[in-house]
């Protein structure tokens, strides 16, 4: 029997179920992953309905139905650091903070409200039933969500959102921290000349 089945958008096969069932081990067809075979007519199954996926243990239910995962720690991740950033200005405003020590502040908010959204979004795709597989992944949010979309099928949007926050925040960080190593500015200065700047 062959098997067809969907990467981003594209139609990749035909494979054996063999081969399927490697797909599977090595976590390039996830439970959410539309999945074909003559037998489904003109309707495409997900992976986690077909014969080739493997059973799960006795008395172990199987993975939510995507749609029923919610994405509201995603969302509060991408859009938390803005809500932040407005109240610690408002903040500073009334009580007089100097702008470098509140931007500090606004950096140390704005991190623990992304990787705590991150670990409660993780910890929700684990009670649905999913595997989002190593906690390391959230130190890099694009990655992060763009495993997420694999996995659940859902939340283009966030990926895309989470790839933009990070190139617009941590990328010209990079780039000038590269520009002052280059002109012979050591770290330590590099990083004074920063927190002034802050």
């Amino acid at each position: 029997m062959s098997w067809f089945y969907e990467q981003h958008g594209a139609r990749k096969g035909p494979v054996s179920e063999e081969d399927m069932r490697t797909l599977v081990t090595d976590g390039a067809i996830v439970h959410s992953t539309l999945c074909w075979t003559e037998a489904f007519g003109a309707e495409w199954q997900p992976a986690g309905s077909c014969a080739f996926w493997p059973p799960q243990p006795e008395g172990v239910p199987p993975a939510l139905p995507a749609s029923s995962v919610t994405s509201r720690w995603a969302w509060l991740s991408i859009l938390g650091p803005f809500v932040g950033n407005m109240v610690v200005d408002v903040l500073a405003w009334f009580g007089g903070i100097p702008s470098h020590q509140s931007s500090m502040i606004a950096i140390l908010l704005n991190f623990v409200i992304i990787f705590s959204a991150m670990l409660m979004d993780r910890r929700a795709l684990i009670v649905a039933g999913f595997r989002p597989g190593s906690v390391l992944w959230i130190l890099i949010p694009p990655f992060y969500f763009w495993r997420r979309l694999q996995m659940v099928g859902n939340g283009l949007l966030i990926f895309f959102l989470s790839v933009l926050v990070f190139l617009f925040q941590f990328v010209p960080s990079f780039s000038d921290s590269w520009t002052a190593m280059q002109n012979g500015e050591g770290f330590s200065s590099y990083m004074s000349r920063r927190y002034y700047e802050l």
